[in-house]
């Protein structure tokens, strides 16, 4: 076997340029950079399957692979690989926002191009990279003439895992799509899950998702039999049941398998964003700027105002002009006022839509309260809720964000409130995913940034469209406002950054400031400090981030100036310390200063937690300004206690965290020399 080695733009690449002697038995070995991760690979005649092992012990025991295509045999077993190649890559890039300004993507890959053996045989090439940080795989299947339009029923992708491990998990084919608290059991126990899933056992952290996810169902994960430990890709299916329509040549989102020695430690992977495709070389990026934003929201959730038109509507000129007037004074970029449009009389999420997405609501001005944003140099959020009708929407896309370029609105909340998409299809499965693909690039023509709620999961599109700036796809603030369940658990935020905050950025609408709103909502609370609500703004990523209190219980607070601080858009970002459902300590650097911030919660326990501050600049004395628990402060009985304190420190000192039940720690580090 002949290889050439070749040195391209700091990529060694390694070509194999001979082909690969079919055989009825043949293996492949594929090692991280770091040699810690190793993926075998094999083909019989009988069938295509691959193994993981991490630190030399197996993760992954062997595990099928192939495609089942409706009207046609499995594409599975008596194939021949026809050409095998490996290379090496190394490089960096820098993403437009996002937790670093500079990204390392570092891998060996292997793709192996088979065909079936036989008349019609149909062709299909895998590809395999392995990462310092995981394990990704995508099937590619080329224009060919024994198959061209297909329908996929199955992708018999299976992931076998070699123990029972504790899994954090949602389970999947629910009416409230990812807005449920997360279940840990073993492994075994898990039925069907969406992604991503945590798995975890002593020394080793697992998590399984996708990434580049277009013009494709998302996957789950379906347990093949009860207390079993072998998960097998579940494509979410149209309403008819067929998985997937397409047409060679088409390629598959990336499986991903991310690996680390601890929870906290997948946290500082980017793998997820290193497997989508750069944005287009001619892509205008100068509307898109991460920033924090207020609105009118939180203050209907709670039940002091409606969305409806009447006595009790949020949305008029007058309530806008006032948040204006707030954000103006403060470090908030841009106003979100839903309601403003025709549409949202009565019980709107109940019936078909009739929104309008250029007709404002009787009581609200939009091109004066637009102009009267601009004049305090803030800007509007638009917004475009379709209670979850798509054609209905469809219609009215293109004029509603051609509307919001007029007006100079540069962002959008999206909303697709409702069990089904046009009352039949999932909200994950390929009919969305191609929607939402339509809305990200008709926005990005209007120079719109995207936040969308109840829509497809994250799965690191955000490189390709850097207008795709933020999403939901988790339980969020909202259910702690009006939810009949009275709200979320107090470990809820220390779950999710290890959980869904590894698919992406996650707008799930800190920094409630007044806990008692029970004259509407008897039940509710939300689980938290104050300083615990501070500190979600590091702990939780989103390059856009609300203040979603109202502006009267920030007026004159004390605490706010945190708020008014805190970056969206990092220079590095680094998990320190944390146990999923206990406690997470993160700290970032700010883009653009020297600043650095940090932020650690606790569930409802209380804590002390140690911690060195050598990540910030040697030889630099800084000024700490902590805002922290009081003593007696605590989640249920004085959410509200908090204390700020400032001193002196450097890189080689070591802080105490003190912790309350429910609490948390936001601190800002300020560079003196």
């Amino acid at each position: 076997m002949k290889w050439i080695r070749l040195f391209i733009l700091g990529a060694v690449l390694s070509l194999q340029v001979a082909a690969a002697e079919p055989s009825s038995g043949q293996s492949w070995l594929l090692n991280s950079p770091d040699q810690q991760i190793t993926v075998s690979l094999t083909l019989s005649d009988k069938s295509l399957s691959y193994s993981v092992n991490y630190k030399n012990k197996a993760v992954i025991k062997p595990s099928a692979l192939g495609f089942a295509f409706k009207d046609q045999p499995l594409l599975q077993a008596h194939l021949k690989a026809d050409k095998v190649q490996k290379l090496s890559h190394h490089s960096s890039w820098q993403p437009v926002w996002g937790q670093r300004a500079s990204i390392v993507d570092h891998y060996n890959e292997i793709s192996v191009d088979l065909s079936e053996q036989g008349d019609k045989a149909r062709q299909m090439q895998l590809i395999f990279r392995v990462y310092n940080d995981g394990v990704a795989f995508r099937y590619l299947l080329p224009k060919q003439p024994h198959l061209n339009k297909v329908v996929i029923s199955d992708e018999l992708t299976e992931f076998a895992f070699a123990r029972n491990l504790s899994a954090w998990w949602i389970q999947a084919y629910q009416d409230q799509r990812f807005e449920y608290q997360y279940l840990n059991s073993a492994l075994s126990s898990v039925n069907v899950a969406h992604t991503p899933l945590t798995l975890l056992d002593k020394g080793i952290a697992v998590s399984v998702h996708e990434a580049a996810l277009v013009d494709y169902a998302s996957m789950t994960l379906r347990n093949i039999t009860d207390n079993h430990i072998t998960l097998k890709a579940d494509l979410v299916p149209w309403a008819n049941g067929d998985k997937v329509y397409t047409q060679t040549p088409f390629q598959t989102p990336w499986r991903t398998i991310q690996i680390a020695d601890s929870e906290v430690a997948l946290l500082n992977s980017d793998l997820i964003l290193n497997l989508n495709e750069p944005a287009a070389k001619d892509t205008d990026i100068s509307y898109i700027k991460p920033g924090k934003y207020m609105g009118i929201w939180w203050e209907m959730h709670i039940g002091e105002k409606d969305w409806s038109p009447g006595s009790k509507q949020g949305a008029t000129t007058e309530r806008a002009m006032q948040y204006i007037d707030f954000a103006s004074k403060h470090n908030i970029d841009s106003v979100l006022i839903e309601g403003w449009n025709t549409g949202w009389e009565g019980d709107w999420w109940q019936r078909p839509p009739t929104f309008s997405f250029t007709e404002a609501v009787k009581g609200f001005d939009i091109e004066k309260v637009n102009n009267y944003a601009k004049s305090k140099g803030v800007t509007l959020t638009g917004h475009h809720e379709t209670a979850a009708g798509i054609q209905y929407y469809e219609k009215q896309m293109e004029q509603g964000f051609a509307y919001y370029q007029k007006l100079g609105i540069p962002s959008v909340k999206m909303g697709y409130v409702g069990t089904r998409v046009d009352q039949k299809e999932w909200h994950h499965g390929q009919y969305m995913v191609n929607h939402f693909q339509k809305v990200t690039e008709t926005a990005a023509r209007h120079q719109v940034m995207i936040n969308a709620h109840e829509t497809v999961k994250d799965t690191g599109l955000s490189r390709t469209y850097p207008n795709l700036m933020t999403r939901e796809s988790v339980r969020g603030m909202e259910y702690n406002g009006g939810s009949p369940d009275t709200g979320n658990l107090p470990n809820h935020t220390v779950i999710i950054p290890f959980t869904r905050g590894l698919s992406g950025p996650i707008d799930f609408t800190p920094g409630i400031f007044n806990f008692d709103y029970q004259k509407h909502r008897p039940n509710n609370r939300v689980p938290s400090t104050l300083a615990n609500q501070l500190a979600l703004y590091v702990t939780l990523y989103s390059p856009l981030q609300m203040a979603a209190d109202l502006p009267e219980n920030y007026q004159g607070h004390p605490a706010f100036a945190f708020i008014d601080a805190v970056p969206t858009d990092w220079q590095q970002s680094l998990a320190l310390q944390g146990k999923i459902g206990q406690y997470l300590v993160i700290a970032r650097q700010d883009k653009h200063s020297d600043n650095w911030y940090l932020g650690a919660t606790s569930n409802e326990e209380a804590r002390t937690i140690e911690q060195p501050l050598s990540f910030l600049k040697e030889g630099v004395r800084y000024q700490m300004i902590a805002y922290t628990d009081a003593a007696d402060a605590h989640w249920e009985t004085n959410p509200e206690g908090y204390e700020i304190k400032r001193s002196e420190i450097t890189a080689k000192d070591k802080i105490t965290l003190t912790l309350q039940a429910g609490g948390g720690a936001a601190i800002e580090f300020i560079p003196l020399n």
